[in-house]
């Protein structure tokens, strides 16, 4: 629970500010993420021809591979080929959340968060130099940050769960492009859904330890 985290007692009170940023970028991207599913069910009433009012927003790449593998009408593997800032800011939230959560580990658990912001960064470059690759490692440093707080007795099960199956998910979605598969289709969208929920939660645990720094600061001023 989210109510157990202490920043008293590892966090220096001038993280507060990056705290407060985090939180705001995870709520961003869950809005994001959000937006994507709601265009693709407004393409999906269209019959899947197109363009919903919020597909300049809605049309991230994981959107993108669930057309794929759900035979959307228009939708060619091409398509996700190309330069996308929207799918750029995901690998820069996802790597800011690792460096914001390694301020409250300890260092066994930091050496892995850091690894996984440096993962985001690798694949921003990766994706930037290719527009093509890099991008899946949204989904490897979801699952990194995940394992991390699940061996963390302050964060719930909750996010730590929802984070490694809807990396593992969409991860196998991503690499299984081009096969046909009602399973996968379903697993994938499984795996979106728990991605926005876990966007979700961690804006809440940022959020809250923006707070916990707050009153700190204001009992030691009084």
């Amino acid at each position: 629970m989210t109510d157990q985290i202490t920043p008293s007692e590892n966090t220096p009170s001038r993280w507060g500010w990056l705290y407060k940023t985090t939180g705001a970028a995870a709520l961003i991207a869950g809005i994001l993420l959000m937006i994507g599913l709601l265009s693709l069910i407004i393409t999906y009433l269209q019959a899947g021809t197109g363009q919903g009012p919020f597909s300049p927003l809605g049309n991230n790449w994981l959107i993108l591979i669930f057309k794929l593998h759900a035979e959307f009408s228009g939708v060619q593997a091409e398509s996700l080929h190309g330069l996308s800032l929207l799918d750029m800011v995901f690998l820069i939230i996802v790597g800011l959340i690792s460096l914001s959560l390694s301020t409250v580990s300890r260092k066994a658990r930091k050496v892995w968060l850091l690894i996984a912001g440096a993962l985001s960064v690798v694949g921003g470059i990766l994706f930037f130099a290719t527009q093509m690759a890099g991008r899946s490692s949204v989904m490897l440093v979801v699952v990194i940050i995940s394992l991390v707080m699940l061996g963390n007795r302050n964060f719930g099960k909750t996010i730590a769960l929802s984070g490694i199956l809807a990396g593992i998910l969409l991860l196998a979605g991503d690499l299984t492009v081009g096969v046909r598969s009602n399973v996968i289709t379903i697993l994938f969208s499984i795996g979106y859904a728990l991605l926005i929920l876990w966007f979700f939660l961690m804006a809440n645990i940022f959020f809250h330890l923006d707070r916990k720094v707050a009153s700190i600061q204001f009992a030691s001023k009084t």
